[in-house]
């Protein structure tokens, strides 16, 4: 019996996903230090469009919705985006895309550091 690579991947995915979901859910990113810290927040104090996603994640993962979204917004809109981006590749092609997500990524991090 032959399996398919792709079939594979996506497996090994799901339960990379679903391993890093539980571990996210047990260990607060607020009280244990061995989650990555922005390395841009640490030398320049300035929050990149990523900082606090892993924080919004553990509060998702608890329910907690408007809390994630004070957190990071951003992480509402590029989550959605990059499963299109996954299920509909052609997308990634496409330059006005690629440059559309840019200006928002940089938009967003102008505005949280005002």
């Amino acid at each position: 019996m032959k399996c398919n690579r792709s079939i594979i991947i996506f497996i090994t995915a799901v339960f990379a996903a679903l391993a890093a979901g539980l571990f996210l859910h047990r260990f607060n990113p607020e009280h244990h230090l061995f989650y990555p810290r922005c390395p841009l927040f640490a030398l320049t104090g300035l929050q990149c469009a990523g900082c606090g996603a892993t924080r919004a994640l553990h509060l998702l993962l608890h329910g907690d919705f408007a809390g994630a979204l004070a957190q990071n917004p951003l992480l509402f809109i590029a989550v959605p985006f990059a499963a299109a981006c996954l299920l509909k590749p052609a997308w990634t092609r496409n330059r006005y895309v690629g440059w559309g997500a840019g200006i928002v990524i940089v938009a967003y991090t102008v505005w949280r550091n005002l």
